[in-house]
């Protein structure tokens, strides 16, 4: 069956100095490599300076090893010129990236939360007066903000009070502790990819009004109101 390639194909790192980056593959030809002429440039001692391409073709895009040292890889195996599907793991050096042929055939859905359920037999001091939210950026989501409440989870497992379906996001990928003043606290739980905000990786930090947070390939904004 012919690959859908109705929305841009893109790459996204999963491993090495870009983690967490997002790339378009929008050229005819995208060029990887440590040199900064590439189209992608990855600052990895191990990885050639002309590495490899990846070609968009009539039938998909294929990745082709362009230093011929068979060190570029698929899914784990040396690759010269590979037709490439969705899902697939590309690996340069120390660093390793997943291949999604459009947004459109991405195993991923858009945030889903159990919602404040969750709390049922908690103490009802505990809740914030205050209320919390999660905007979700970008994507079609049907759900225009997530609630936040203490002790709340975050991550790929559907045992997660807020389940991203995201191969980049771990299982158990971050929490929101509540701090006094209803105000909150994001703690990264050693996720693979990492946790951001406003662009920089964390390992915890207080959320402030307006911050931008971002877990795999998903964002959302911080907001709080004064009730």
């Amino acid at each position: 069956m012919d690959q859908d390639f109705s929305t841009t194909a893109y790459l996204l790192i999963q491993k090495g100095p870009l983690v967490g980056k997002r790339v378009e593959l929008w050229k005819d030809c995208t060029t990887i490599g440590r040199s900064r002429d590439c189209d992608l440039f990855l600052e990895d001692i191990t990885v050639h300076r002309k590495q490899a391409s990846i070609l968009r073709l009539p039938n998909g895009f294929a990745l082709r090893d362009d230093h011929g040292s068979g060190d570029s890889f698929v899914n784990g195996q040396p690759a010269q010129e590979q037709l490439l599907y969705n899902g697939d793991e590309l690996e340069f050096g120390h660093t390793h990236m997943v291949f999604y042929d459009s947004e459109g055939t991405r195993p991923f859905q858009l945030p889903s939360s159990r919602g404040r359920e969750s709390l049922k037999g908690k103490d009802a001091e505990s809740q914030s007066v205050a209320a919390s939210y999660l905007y979700p950026v970008g994507g079609r989501s049907n759900v225009s903000q997530f609630e936040i409440f203490p002790d709340m989870t975050i991550g790929r497992s559907r045992e997660c009070d807020l389940f991203l379906e995201d191969l980049s996001v771990s299982r158990h990928h971050a929490t929101l502790h509540e701090l006094e003043g209803g105000m909150y606290e994001l703690l990264d739980n050693s996720s693979a990819v990492g946790t951001y905000i406003n662009g920089r990786r964390i390992t915890r930090q207080v959320l402030r009004e307006g911050d931008v947070v971002q877990i795999g390939s998903i964002r959302f904004v911080y907001r709080q109101s004064k009730g």
